[in-house]
């Protein structure tokens, strides 16, 4: 846009003209800094956002980016919710966080490597967002240039999982005092100790249910075993991950732009399991590529996995605990990725935990 010389307005010494004009160039001056992913309700109201045009410098690249919209917002069933518009600060690209219904809510967290753009007050029932419902969270007009390093994800909260035998197929399930009871003509190879407290993976298909952990409250028979779960009808049909098969034990995504041709991944992991000679197999993917895995028996398993552009944002070499792996990769880090941390148990009733993860990501 055309550049101006700022000029103080004031309508008690400058005439008309001089005004009007020092307005008009003030505001060119300040729109660089003051519009850049403004929030606002669309022309016709609907359950979006709108956040106009901006600009991120990163890795010494100046990046315009172009007016966006918030995916369909839903409306809240019972009570008010805020949910909060924000945006990746390497990348510009807007996101909206979910918060929670409450008759006082409050608005959800800003995501690691977020900025905040805007809250949404939500009322039951709206059927458009308005400008009047937008609060601008903005903390500067243009985005900073991001930092060198950026934390991608860091968790520290235990996660737990319990495999169950191969044999444990076709599994059904019923109510057992209101939550769900798992049974198949199989066993499942389970004992109270550990069992009890652990999670397991429960895939559902066809139906309602959500797969994901569900820790186990008992187990029931050699055949049968209970879950934290509230008991309904329609959950689909559930299937249980069994040994040697991943679990995904977290999920990080890697937006798209956030390393440069020579930049890298770093993952650092901490797992912990049961104490016997079977192998706990430990695995990081990005995309649907492999990248590694490693495996541990008797002791806890700390790994630094650490992946490095070379000269290209879709060729890479690779070290597992700072020894170089032979061979390459090409993972396009021009678009966006998920990084999943894997982990498999090679025998029934064996406990594997992540203890806690560090991803970084060196633009």
């Amino acid at each position: 846009m055309p550049v101006a010389s700022y000029v103080e307005s004031n309508f008690t010494t400058q005439d008309s003209t001089t005004y009007k004009s020092a307005i008009d160039g003030n505001g060119s001056v300040l729109a660089r800094l003051a519009a850049p992913f403004a929030p606002h309700a669309q022309a016709t109201a609907n359950m979006t956002v709108a956040v106009d045009a901006g600009a991120v410098f990163t890795g010494g690249a100046l990046t315009i980016v172009a007016m966006q919209s918030t995916g369909t917002i839903a409306a809240p069933i019972s009570h008010p919710r805020i949910d909060r518009v924000v945006i990746d600060a390497m990348t510009g690209s807007i996101a909206t966080v979910t918060g929670t219904e409450s008759a006082t809510p409050v608005p959800p967290a800003i995501p690691a490597g977020f900025l905040p753009i805007a809250q949404v007050l939500l009322q039951p029932g709206i059927a458009g967002i308005t400008n009047a419902m937008i609060t601008d969270e903005r903390i500067t007009g243009n985005l900073q240039p991001a930092a060198g390093v950026r934390v991608l994800a860091q968790n520290a909260v235990p996660l737990s999982f319990v495999a169950v035998a191969s044999t444990f197929t076709s599994a059904i399930y019923a109510t057992n005092a209101g939550n769900v009871q798992l049974s198949s003509t199989g066993v499942h190879g389970l004992t109270a100790t550990p069992a009890v407290g652990a999670n397991v993976y429960v895939t559902w298909a066809g139906g309602a249910g959500v797969s994901g952990f569900y820790k186990v409250l008992s187990v029931d028979s050699t055949t049968a075993f209970t879950l934290q779960l509230p008991y309904a009808t329609g959950l689909g049909t559930p299937t249980v991950t069994p040994v040697a098969t991943d679990v995904v034990m977290a999920s990080i995504p890697i937006p798209a732009g956030s390393l440069s041709v020579n930049g890298s991944l770093e993952c650092h992991t901490f797992f912990d399991g049961t104490s016997s000679a079977n192998s706990k197999t430990t695995s990081w993917y990005v995309g649907a590529s492999r990248i590694d895995s490693n495996t541990f028996t008797t002791s806890p398993q700390p790994d630094h996995w650490w992946i490095i552009n070379r000269g290209a944002i879709n060729s890479q070499m690779y070290s597992l605990n700072d020894t170089s792996i032979a061979g390459g990769y090409s993972v396009d880090f021009s678009q966006s990725q998920t990084l999943t941390l894997r982990a498999q148990a090679a025998a029934a009733n064996e406990l594997i935990t992540l203890e806690g993860s560090v991803i970084r990501a060196d633009y």
